[in-house]
C-alpha cells in the first residue's frame, strides 16, 4: 500500500493554514507531531511551546478570545490529545474559533501494542463544530478535500484535525503552494420579530458574554432602551454598567413578559430562576441555542452584532425610555474578599483586561459591576462556556501574550494550583499579573447550605488547607509578593500592577469574614 507521507500531509496542512490569518499557534513537545511543527514554523503567526497540553490548549484559547482571530494548538499522539478536552469544551460553549491538531499513528498501529497509540478520532466529537480525519492511506487530493471541509466550519467554535503520520518523522518538508483564502460571503441576518415579542409590553433583552471582536454592543443597547426595552447584562457583556441592569442576583423592577437572549452564557443563577416560564427568543450564531427558561418560543441563527443591530431597528417603540436602576451597596467595613475586589476595581485604569476565574471571583465582578465600581474602557473575560476550573491562568497568559494589553487575572489559590503547568513555557512569560486570593479553600462551597450540612465541607467540598502558591508561582517564572490585610494590599497594589515582569500577588483573607460580607452585601 502506498501511503501519503507524513511530510506531504504536513505540507498540505501548512498550505491550507497559511491561507488564513491566525492570532497564534501553540505546540507541546513530542515526536509524532514533528512533521507538523517543522511545517508550521514557516507560518506568519506567533508561536509558543507549552509543556502541558491542557495548558497549551488554553493558551491558544486565550489568544483567540483576546484577538478575535482563530488560534490553534498542535500536539503529539496518544494521551497528549486527551488533555485538549477541557479547552475544546470551553471553546464550544463560549463560541471561540479554536483549532486543535492531534498527531496520530497510522490506523493499522492502533490497538496493536504500540506506545501512545489510542483511539483518538472521536475524543472530542460532542463538543465540535467540525472535524477532519486525515488518512495517510488516501491520496493527497482526498486529504485536501477533508481539510477544506473541516476548516470551513471554523467560525464560532472548535474544530479537530486528526493527522496520522508514518515514519520517518524528521525528513524535510516539501513545498506546498498556498493561495488566499476564498470564503463564501455571509449574508446579513434577516430577522423578523416573532409575534409574541412584537406584542410584549415589558420585553427584556439579556446580553450574555460578548467577545469584543464582535463589535460594540452599546449603541444598539441604548437604542433599545430609548424604545422602552429593559436590558440586563453582566461585565462579561463588555457593556458599561450604566447601560444595563445587572444580573448578579436578581432581575429587579417589574417582571418582564418576554425575554430575548443574545451573546454567550451568563452567571446569575437566581436571575435564571426568576425568569423561568417566560416566553423566550434565543438568538445566536450556531446551535445549541439553549432553552434556558423552559419556554423557548423561537430560535434564530444570526451573527451576534448584526442580530443586535437588527433587533434595535425592528423592535417596536413602546413610547417610553428605560434607564437602569442605581442601588449602591452598603458600606462593609473590615478585611474580606469583597473589600479586596472593591479596592482592585477602584485601582484599575482604562485599557486593562481583567480575567475573572470561575468560582467566586467572577461573582464578585458581577456584583461590583452592578454597583458601578468599574470605569469604562476595561474589558472583562472569563471561561464561562463550560465554567470549569481548568486552564484559567493559561487562558489569561495566552490572551496577554497576543493582545499586549495590561492584563490581570483574579483567581483563587486552588485554581492557580490546579493550573500549575500554565507558566511552563519555552519563551519568557508575558507580563500577566495574577492576583491570587487565598482564603484557604473553595469559598463558594461555604456559601451553599448543602456542603456544610453534609459534615464534609472542609475535606470533600471546600478542600481546606494551609498551603501557599509561592513556590508554584516562582517555579513557573512569576515574581511573588504577599499581603495579609487591606492596608498592606493597598500599599503594594500599585507596584504589583506596574511590575514589568509576570507577577503573582497572593493575598490572604478570612473565609468566615468573607462569607459574612458576601451574604450581607445588600444590607440583609
Amino acid at each position: 500500500m502506498t501511503r501519503t507521507s507524513a511530510q506531504e500531509l504536513a505540507a498540505a496542512l501548512k498550505g491550507r493554514l497559511a491561507q488564513r490569518a491566525w492570532s497564534a499557534w501553540v505546540a507541546s513537545p513530542g515526536s509524532r507531531c514533528a512533521p507538523l511543527v517543522l511545517a508550521f514554523r514557516e507560518l506568519d503567526a506567533p508561536s509558543q511551546v507549552v509543556l502541558d497540553e491542557r495548558s497549551a490548549a488554553h493558551w491558544a484559547l486565550g489568544a483567540a478570545v483576546a484577538s478575535g482571530k482563530p488560534a490553534f494548538a498542535v500536539c503529539t499522539s496518544g494521551t497528549a490529545a486527551l488533555n485538549y478536552g477541557p479547552a475544546v469544551a470551553e471553546a464550544f460553549y463560549q463560541q471561540v474559533p479554536l483549532l486543535v491538531i492531534t498527531a496520530d499513528r497510522p490506523a493499522d498501529l492502533i490497538d496493536n501494542g504500540h506506545g501512545q497509540s489510542i483511539r483518538q478520532t472521536r475524543i472530542f466529537d460532542d463538543h465540535l463544530v467540525a472535524k477532519g480525519l486525515l488518512d495517510d492511506r488516501q491520496s493527497l487530493e482526498w486529504n485536501l478535500g477533508v481539510l477544506d471541509e473541516a476548516l470551513a466550519g471554523l467560525a464560532y467554535g472548535p474544530v479537530h484535525l486528526n493527522v496520522p503520520l508514518a515514519e520517518p518523522l524528521y525528513a524535510a518538508i516539501p513545498p506546498h503552494p498556498s493561495a488566499p483564502w476564498r470564503s463564501e460571503p455571509r449574508s446579513a441576518p434577516k430577522l423578523s420579530l416573532p409575534d409574541f415579542v412584537c406584542s410584549a409590553q415589558n420585553p427584556l433583552l439579556v446580553v450574555g458574554q460578548w467577545n469584543p471582536s464582535w463589535g460594540d454592543a452599546e449603541p444598539a443597547v441604548r437604542q433599545l432602551a430609548q424604545k422602552g426595552w429593559a436590558v440586563a447584562a453582566e461585565p462579561l457583556s463588555q457593556l458599561p454598567s450604566d447601560a444595563a441592569e445587572h444580573l448578579e442576583d436578581t432581575v429587579g423592577g417589574s417582571m418582564p413578559d418576554v425575554v430575548v437572549t443574545v451573546g454567550g452564557a451568563w452567571v446569575a443563577k437566581k436571575a435564571k430562576q426568576a425568569l423561568q416560564g417566560l416566553p423566550h427568543w434565543a438568538i445566536g450564531p450556531r446551535n445549541p441555542l439553549p432553552d434556558m427558561f423552559g419556554n423557548l418560543r423561537a430560535r434564530s441563527l444570526a451573527e451576534p452584532m448584526e442580530a443586535l443591530q437588527a433587533l434595535a431597528e425592528l423592535a417596536p417603540d413602546l413610547g417610553r425610555s428605560w434607564t437602569p436602576r442605581s442601588a449602591p451597596a452598603p458600606a462593609l467595613d473590615g478585611w474580606h474578599d469583597l473589600a479586596l475586589h472593591r479596592a482592585l476595581a477602584e485601582a484599575l485604569q482604562p485599557g486593562w483586561d481583567v480575567h475573572w476565574a470561575n468560582s467566586t471571583p467572577v461573582r464578585y465582578a458581577n456584583f461590583l459591576w452592578g454597583q458601578h465600581a468599574f470605569g469604562r474602557g476595561i474589558r472583562h473575560f472569563s471561561n464561562r462556556g463550560a465554567s470549569g476550573i481548568d486552564g484559567m491562568t493559561s487562558t489569561a497568559l495566552g490572551a496577554a501574550w497576543v493582545s499586549k494589553r495590561p492584563t490581570v487575572l483574579v483567581t483563587g489559590e486552588l485554581g492557580f494550583l490546579y493550573d500549575g503547568g500554565a507558566g511552563i513555557a519555552y519563551e519568557a512569560l508575558p507580563s500577566l499579573k495574577v492576583l491570587v486570593i487565598n482564603n484557604q479553600g473553595g469559598q463558594i462551597f461555604q456559601w451553599l447550605d448543602g456542603p456544610r450540612a453534609s459534615g464534609l465541607l472542609d475535606r470533600h467540598f471546600a478542600f481546606r488547607h494551609a498551603r501557599s502558591v509561592r513556590f508554584a508561582a516562582e517555579n513557573q517564572g512569576f515574581t511573588y509578593r504577599t499581603a495579609n490585610n487591606l492596608d498592606e494590599f493597598r500599599t503594594q497594589l500599585p507596584a504589583f500592577l506596574n511590575d514589568s515582569a509576570p507577577a503573582v500577588f497572593e493575598v490572604y483573607t478570612d473565609p468566615d469574614a468573607s462569607e459574612r460580607a458576601w451574604k450581607g452585601r445588600f444590607g440583609a
